[in-house]
């Protein structure tokens, strides 16, 4: 195997206690840095054979020259994922939110392109803010705060590099979720070496997070 080095995030099923009419929830997450891929690897197995159901999900890093090129791309990892056989979802999510005005041209951009998405608009409302929920024209006075989330959903992410380079070009936070079609199979082994191929196609830095929850079957 590749040696690569990955950072690694567990999420475990939520740990509910209740001691007489009290009750106690317990969140618990681990985090460990450097961890080499035949380690994540080894993880990843453990889980499962601790009778674990276990979602994988993969960010991989973002990193920029001095000419603020990439130097890991989204567009590099599903082009990874491809050459080994596995199907991915890229979903393009704008992390940027602002005032009306702010996202107005993201929203151009979205349509420009021919995505459908819906627009969230955050209100304040309280004693000090002068929103009237029944007159929609005061809803403008205390600078709500807008979010676009374009409808992007694809198996193809060369859909969205036009939208993508468009969106970062204006200034906004833009990434694209990659979520590959998790391994399948019969036996242990075969699903451990699927994970492991699928975990390669990711670069150095990569954080894995693994959310756990128990298996009843």
């Amino acid at each position: 195997m590749v040696k690569k080095i990955y950072n690694v995030k567990t999420v475990f099923p939520v740990d509910e206690t209740v001691k007489g009419n009290k009750q106690t929830t317990t969140k618990h997450t681990d985090i460990l840095t450097e961890v080499g891929s035949s380690d994540v690897v080894k993880l990843f197995k453990s889980y499962r054979e601790g009778n674990y159901k276990v979602s994988c999900y993969f960010q991989a890093p973002i990193k920029k020259e001095k000419k603020n090129e990439e130097l890991s791309t989204p567009f590099d990892v599903a082009k990874s994922l491809a050459k080994q056989g596995i199907d991915y979802r890229a979903t393009l999510k704008i992390k940027s939110k602002g005032s009306y005005q702010d996202m107005l041209k993201a929203m151009h951009l979205v349509e420009s392109e021919g995505f459908d998405m819906t627009v969230n608009v955050k209100l304040k409302i309280n004693d000090q803010t002068t929103t009237n929920i029944d007159d929609e024209h005061t809803w403008v006075d205390e600078d709500p705060q807008f979010k676009v989330t374009p409808k992007t959903g694809t198996n193809n992410i060369n859909e969205l590099k036009s939208l993508y380079a468009s969106l970062n070009k204006k200034g906004y936070e833009t990434i694209i979720d990659i979520k590959p079609k998790a391994p399948k199979a019969d036996d242990m082994d075969s699903e451990d070496d699927a994970f492991a191929t699928q975990l390669l196609a990711y670069p150095d830095g990569t954080m894995v997070k693994f959310k756990l929850s128990q298996d009843n079957d």
